[in-house]
């Protein structure tokens, strides 16, 4: 059975090809003009419909965004509707940009808290973070209600888990083992 088509795979090798062509930005920057153009869900309909004709699409592709991308990543985008697989483009640039940060010693990090933080508060736990990993940190915030207070940070594979409902099991869990 062959295997699904893969964001990642796509990726690497765009990923390859920029390296080599020292265009690393540039293709960052064409992978989200073609993932905005492909928001479009008509245009997007019609680059993944298997029954439009290949050069209608590449027609498409072409009087779209010729003048908005480079030809490298307007190839790209026609090898995908040939395929049937622009859909994959939103996908090629998530990872294209985990790889591009890998490179850059950019590691991304999610925290998530029962308020919003504000830039200044992101500021200081990205520099808390950046202590802890070593790197330098991108950082998401989202909201999640049920951590209460504190923070609970994911950077890569690390958990670093400094809520109030942690705290207050790891006090209980103390109290417990004190009175038994």
């Amino acid at each position: 059975m062959p295997r699904a088509p893969s964001p990642r795979r796509y990726a690497q090798a765009v990923f390859q090809i920029a390296v080599e062509r020292d265009e690393l930005d540039s293709w960052r920057e064409d992978l989200e003009v073609l993932t905005a153009a492909l928001k479009d869900r008509d245009f997007a309909a019609l680059l993944d419909a298997p029954q439009v004709h290949s050069e209608l699409k590449l027609n498409a592709a072409r009087e779209t965004l010729s003048t908005a991308i480079g030809p490298l990543a307007l190839t790209l985008l026609s090898v995908l509707a040939l395929r049937g697989l622009a859909h994959l483009v939103p996908g090629i640039l998530d990872e294209y940009g985990r790889l591009l940060d890998a490179h850059r010693g950019i590691e991304r990090a999610e925290v998530a808290s029962a308020v919003h933080l504000d830039s200044e508060q992101q500021s200081k736990v990205a520099k808390l973070l950046e202590g802890i990993v070593g790197n330098e940190v991108q950082l998401t915030s989202v909201l999640e209600p049920e951590v209460l207070g504190g923070l609970i940070a994911r950077v890569g594979d690390r958990l670093i888990d400094g809520s109030t409902r942690t705290k207050l099991r790891g006090m209980r869990r103390s109290i417990v083992e004190q009175t038994s």
